[in-house]
């Protein structure tokens, strides 16, 4: 059951172990009008009500929180303080709901391009490019000699078949998943060579596409901003109707 202002001063003057009699010389009145007072039978005026709080070191806020506002509006909205309370708190709630507003509508408009950002992998690119290299390329050849090396002139058919006999035991494959392309063939230098003239040469294989996860949690968070938006705007729409 909602207290009246009657009710909620003289549970706090009980809370502060004060009589009416006492209560009522703090505050200047008679014992008779304060009685009146905590039951309802008569309602104050400003400087009574502004008194009455004061005596009990009560703010105009500790009280009119704790009250019903439909009672406020009723019955105590002739108090200027009361009034003033009124307006003030009724601007907060237009600010705040305004502020509510504001967000959900935020996150509901961020909400849709981060998902698309993450869908379509606009930011992250899921592409992988995988790079193959044939073997070792040794110092002074040309970096495509694996690929290139038939085509070379021999003097003689057995020098020719040498070469190639060598270039089949030189064969190391390796092969590298690379996230950003680095052209149709890269050269790479050969960690603990004797020298920096070993290479190896990467040839663009095939492209594919791998998931990454950062565009998962794009999507992820896209379509949660976007429900919590749409749930807060419906709920704020719905608070304000009422």
């Amino acid at each position: 059951m909602d207290m009246t202002l009657g009710e909620l001063l003289k549970q706090h003057r009980a809370q502060q172990q004060l009589s009416q009699a006492d209560l009522a010389e703090k505050m200047g009145i008679e014992q008779s009008y304060l009685s009146k007072l905590e039951g309802d039978r008569s309602l104050p005026s400003d400087a009574i009500f502004t008194a009455w709080l004061s005596a009990l070191e009560l703010s105009v806020d500790d009280v009119l929180t704790q009250l019903d506002k439909s009672y406020l509006h009723a019955k105590l909205s002739q108090l200027p303080d009361v009034q003033q309370w009124l307006r003030e708190h009724s601007v907060q709630r237009q600010v705040h709901a305004r502020l509510r507003t504001y967000v959900a509508v935020f996150f509901i408009a961020i909400a849709v391009p981060l998902f698309y950002l993450g869908q379509q992998a606009l930011v992250f690119d899921d592409s992988v490019y995988e790079y193959n290299s044939p073997g070792l390329v040794m110092p002074g050849e040309r970096p495509d000699i694996f690929y290139a090396w038939h085509r070379l002139s021999f003097p003689t058919q057995d020098e020719q078949n040498a070469f190639a006999n060598e270039m089949i035991k030189r064969e190391d494959r390796k092969i590298q998943l690379l996230r950003h392309y680095r052209g149709e063939q890269f050269n790479e230098p050969i960690e603990n060579a004797p020298n920096d003239g070993f290479t190896r040469t990467y040839y663009l294989k095939k492209t594919f596409a791998e998931p990454r996860w950062q565009n998962t949690l794009m999507q992820a968070l896209g379509l949660f901003f976007g429900v919590f938006g749409l749930v807060a705007l419906l709920i704020e729409l719905k608070r304000n109707k009422n």
